[in-house]
C-alpha cells in the first residue's frame, strides 16, 4: 500500500521522483483519486511538463470540483498559453470561493498579463464588489479599458479611483488620457498633481512636458520634456543653453527617431552662426542626406570628444530662444536631386503611399492598406509604396501599386524618390517629415491623439508649408479621413 504521507514528506524535501513514484502507485490502485491526482499535477507543473499537469488536474476536478483544483488546472492551461480555457477554469474557481478577494485579484492580474482584457475587467469588477474602496483595482480597470479603446470608461475608472484616494497612478493615467482627448489644460493639472506625489517620476515629467508643448508652450514644455532619456544626455559634457561662442565647437547629438532629426535639423543652419564649428552626430541612415545638405557642418557617425559644448538636436530651438510661432524654413530646408528611376516614367499623376512605419512605435499612427485602397480607384494616377518593411505583406493584394520602398537604401535615396512625386500621402513617420522638409506636396494622416509636435492643428502645420493635415475626428476612425482625400483627388487628378 502506497504511503501518501511519506510521499508528501518527500515532495516537501524536493524529492519529486520518489514522491511521484509513490503517488502513481497509489493511483494505479485508486485511479483518478482527486487529491493525489492534484499532487501529481503539481509535480508536473513544477517540472514545466504542463500537458501532463493538465491531465492530472483534470482528474482532480472530475473527482472533486473545488477552487484549488480549478485554479491549478487553469495554471496548466495558462502555461500552455491556452488562455481561454485558463480563464474559464479561473471563473469556475471563483464560484467555489466567491469571497476570496486575493484569489480573484490574482486571476485578474494573470488575465491582464495574458492580454485577456475582458476577463481581467470581469475579475477586477468582481473584486470591487467585495472591496469597493479599492483604488488600485479601479486604476487597473482604467488601463484595461484603454486597451479596449473605451476611453470614456477608462476616464470614469480613473476618476472613481481618485475619489477613493488621491493616488499617483490614476493621476498620471488620467493626465495622459486627457491629452489624448486634446484637453491639454486638464492634462497639465492632473500631471502636476501626480508629481506632487512622485516629484521625480520621469514618465510623468515627460508627459507633462508633452502636454505643455501640445499647447505651443515652449518654455514650460521644454522644462519638463528635457527630462527625456537622461542617460543619453549625461554622456555629453558642457550642455549649451544659448549664447554665442564664436571660438568654440558645438557637438549636436540625438536621442530620438529619424523623423525628429529631420524635423529639427532645420535649426543647424541657425546655430552654426553661434559657433566657430558645429558637429552633428547622426545615424548612418541619415548620414548621406545630411552630408549633402549641410556643407558647413561636420556630420559624424561616431562619438567625438573634441568639442567644447554639446546639445540635443531636439533642444536647439529652445536654446536659440525660438518659439513655435516663428518656426524657420517652413517652405523647406532640404534639397535633393530628382530620382531617375524609370518606374517614375509615366504621364499619370505620381502618388506615393506610406501606411505603416516603425512597428514598435505608436500603433494608432498606422492605417491598414485596405483602408486606403479606395484611393486606388482614382483614374490617371500611379501609386507607389514607400513602406520599407511591409512586414504584414499588405501590398501583395494590390499589384497596381509599384513597390519603391523595398529598394530604398537610405534617406538620401528616399528623398530623391519623393522629389519625383506629384503627391505623397502618408501617416506620421520620418518620411512625412522628409517630404515636408523637401517641400514635396504632402497629405498627412494624423490620429485623433497625435504627437505633441502637430499641436491642435487640423489642416496646416507651421513646420511645413507643403503639408496638409487630415486628422481623425474620432479615435481610430480613418474612414472619413480617407473619404475626404478621395474626394479631393477625384476633383484634382
Amino acid at each position: 500500500m502506497a504511503d501518501i504521507q511519506e510521499a508528501l514528506n518527500l515532495q516537501a524535501q524536493g524529492k519529486f521522483d520518489e514522491a511521484q513514484k509513490i503517488y502513481l502507485e497509489f493511483l494505479n490502485e485508486n485511479p483518478k483519486q482527486p487529491d493525489v491526482s492534484n499532487l501529481v499535477g503539481l509535480i508536473y507543473l513544477q517540472r514545466q511538463n504542463y500537458q501532463e499537469a493538465q491531465k492530472f488536474f483534470e482528474y482532480a476536478v472530475e473527482g472533486f470540483p473545488c477552487a484549488e483544483y480549478f485554479q491549478n488546472l487553469g495554471f496548466a492551461f495558462y502555461k500552455q498559453k491556452i488562455f481561454e480555457k485558463a480563464m474559464q477554469c479561473f471563473e469556475k474557481a471563483i464560484t467555489y470561493e466567491p469571497n476570496n478577494v486575493e484569489f480573484i485579484r490574482n486571476f485578474a492580474a494573470l488575465a491582464k498579463t495574458a492580454g485577456q482584457v475582458d476577463y481581467a475587467i470581469k475579475f477586477y469588477k468582481k473584486s470591487l464588489t467585495l472591496i469597493p474602496e479599492d483604488s488600485v483595482g479601479l486604476n487597473n480597470i482604467g488601463l484595461l479599458y484603454e486597451q479596449k479603446r473605451d476611453y470614456k470608461s477608462a476616464k470614469e475608472a480613473y476618476i472613481n479611483s481618485l475619489k477613493i484616494k488621491k493616488n499617483y497612478e490614476a493621476l498620471h493615467n488620467l493626465g495622459v488620457l486627457y491629452r489624448m482627448e486634446r484637453n491639454f489644460q486638464e492634462s497639465v493639472n492632473c500631471l502636476k498633481d501626480a508629481l506632487k506625489l512622485k516629484p521625480t517620476a520621469q514618465q510623468t515629467l515627460l508627459a507633462l512636458g508633452m502636454s505643455y508643448l501640445s499647447q505651443k508652450d515652449c518654455k514650460n514644455g521644454y522644462k519638463y520634456y528635457m527630462t527625456k532619456k537622461p542617460e543619453i544626455n549625461s554622456l555629453y559634457k558642457n550642455h549649451w543653453h544659448g549664447g554665442e561662442n564664436k571660438d568654440k565647437t558645438l557637438l549636436v547629438y540625438y536621442d530620438s527617431g529619424f523623423g525628429d532629426q529631420i524635423m529639427f535639423c532645420r535649426y543647424l543652419d541657425i546655430v552654426k552662426n553661434k559657433f566657430k564649428h558645429v558637429k552633428f552626430l547622426t545615424h548612418i541612415a541619415l548620414y548621406n542626406l545630411f552630408k549633402n545638405n549641410f556643407k558647413d557642418i561636420e556630420i559624424l557617425l561616431n562619438d567625438d570628444d573634441n568639442y567644447d559644448y554639446s546639445d540635443n538636436i531636439m533642444y536647439l530651438n529652445c536654446h536659440l530662444g525660438l518659439e513655435f510661432d516663428n518656426i524657420p524654413y517652413s517652405q523647406g530646408y532640404l534639397k535633393s536631386e530628382k530620382s531617375d528611376d524609370e518606374r517614375f516614367n509615366t504621364n499619370k499623376k505620381k502618388i506615393g503611399l506610406f501606411w505603416q512605419g516603425n512597428y514598435d512605435g505608436y500603433k494608432n499612427r498606422a492605417i491598414a492598406l485596405k483602408e486606403l485602397s479606395t484611393l486606388l480607384d482614382i483614374e490617371n494616377a500611379q501609386f507607389y509604396s514607400f513602406v520599407k518593411d511591409d512586414k504584414l505583406n499588405q501590398i501583395k493584394d494590390y499589384p497596381q501599386i509599384i513597390d519603391i520602398g523595398k529598394d530604398v537604401k537610405d534617406f538620401a535615396d528616399t528623398a530623391s524618390k519623393l522629389m519625383a512625386l506629384d503627391l505623397f500621402i502618408t501617416i506620421d513617420t520620418a518620411a512625412a517629415n522628409l517630404a515636408g522638409a523637401l517641400g514635396v506636396k504632402t497629405f498627412l494622416l494624423l490620429p485623433y491623439a497625435s504627437e505633441w509636435r502637430w499641436f491642435s492643428d487640423t489642416k496646416t502645420t507651421p513646420w511645413y508649408d507643403s503639408v496638409t493635415i487630415f486628422k481623425q475626428k474620432q479615435h481610430w476612425d480613418w474612414a472619413p479621413v480617407v473619404e475626404e482625400i478621395y474626394e479631393i483627388l477625384k476633383k484634382s487628378v
